[in-house]
């Protein structure tokens, strides 16, 4: 594929047929170990386009380039279509090929910008196409046992819109905004601290606010357990110091919720904001305090506004895994406290009603489409850049 770069005259044409007759290969070959019909049809429509391509190339005629394009883009949607004939690793290296021979084929200045299509083309297919699949599973009607029913219905969102489920999408939504604004409280002053740090202690501050990356979320959260439970230290302590009679039931409750959301999502919130602090302009503090601002203006006037795209990129860090959070909630909050996303995973891995939990898995990323929305209307992706 990499013939289809331009580099001119014989070279080009010479390295040019070779990319194309290596794809007329690698599809010729994958034919060869593919005996089902679907899979015939796929690579035997690409290595004659790879065939046709290469004979145009060879004898000069006009049309070169709108022929790798129509080769990149069969190549796209016949990898995507050789995962299912095929299998995943033949389907992702079809439409690699497609994908370079794009890549390729267009002008260098776009080249910064085809940069994105690995990423895409990931989304695209391990992403939209799952949220097609959801989409359409949410109007469907559940089997007699647990399957899926192919008959047209609003029964599911109707469903979700029971009050019992309403209430749900209510304390899930403010689980999140209070975990939120906790995280901001809490992570603004120790990034702040640590933007005003000395350039040599920056980096193990740093190191220090990752340290809950190096274990899992599910080992920290068990911990957390440990740390709550009636007989854990924090019971054992107001206990000793005679500040209680009895243990207080921490464990399995909102507010354990909402702790365990913190602890695990307050370096989301550190990180952003740090590098929105270092990068800041002390000095125009000085300045604002030489024109008679004490602390409290110069902070409001001068360094949260120039400041706010990193605490709404945190903001939103947090804000959405939060709402949709299961795992922290199932394991702190019990049956006390439940939140969309254990009902998400109670509907598909329990009772087996997929038609259900797709509506309701639509619904929970209608509310984090719409807090990414907010995001942007508010602070723009080029004030975050």
């Amino acid at each position: 594929m990499v013939g289809v770069l331009r580099f001119g005259g014989r070279t080009g044409t010479a390295l040019g047929v070779f990319g194309v007759l290596v794809g007329s290969g690698v599809a010729l070959l994958l034919l060869a170990q593919n005996t089902e019909p679907p899979g015939r049809m796929i690579l035997g429509g690409l290595g004659l386009l790879d065939g046709v391509l290469a004979a145009v190339w060879i004898l000069g005629l006009p049309g070169v380039s709108a022929l790798i394009l129509a080769r990149a883009g069969a190549g796209l949607v016949g990898g995507v279509g050789a995962m299912f004939a095929l299998g995943l690793e033949r389907g992702l290296v079809i439409a690699l090929l497609g994908m370079a021979l794009l890549i390729a084929a267009l002008p260098r200045a776009r080249l910064p910008m085809l940069l994105i299509l690995p990423g895409t083309f990931y989304l695209m297919v391990f992403f939209s196409f799952a949220v097609g699949i959801i989409a359409v599973i949410s109007f469907m009607k559940r089997g007699p046992y647990g399957g899926i029913r192919w008959i047209f219905t609003l029964e599911n969102y109707q469903r979700a819109l029971d009050p019992l489920y309403i209430q749900i999408v209510l304390t899930s939504l403010w689980i999140a905004l209070v975990t939120t604004v906790l995280c901001l409280l809490i992570g603004y002053p120790v990034a702040y601290a640590m933007a005003r740090a000395p350039a040599r202690w920056r980096n193990t501050l740093l190191v220090l606010t990752m340290i809950p990356f190096w274990t899992n979320f599910l080992v920290r959260t068990l911990a957390l357990m440990f740390v709550l439970r009636s007989d854990g230290p924090i019971n054992g302590l107001l206990m000793a110091l005679g500040l209680i009679s009895e243990p207080l039931p921490l464990l399995f409750t909102q507010n354990a919720v909402i702790l365990g959301l913190v602890y695990g999502e307050l370096p989301f919130m550190i990180l952003p904001l740090y590098a929105t602090l270092e990068r800041f302009d002390f000095s125009l503090v000085e300045a604002a305090q030489d024109l008679g601002a004490n602390e409290w203006h110069a902070f409001r006037r001068v360094i949260w506004p120039l400041t706010l795209p990193g605490v709404l990129a945190g903001s939103t860090l947090v804000f959405i895994p939060s709402v949709g959070a299961f795992i922290t909630p199932d394991l702190l909050g019990g049956a006390k406290t439940i939140m969309i996303g254990n009902v998400v995973q109670y509907q598909f891995l329990t009772v087996r009603h997929w038609p259900f939990g797709s509506a309701l898995s639509l619904i929970l990323m209608a509310m984090v489409l719409a807090a990414t929305m907010i995001y942007l209307r508010v602070g723009g992706r080029e004030r975050v850049l």
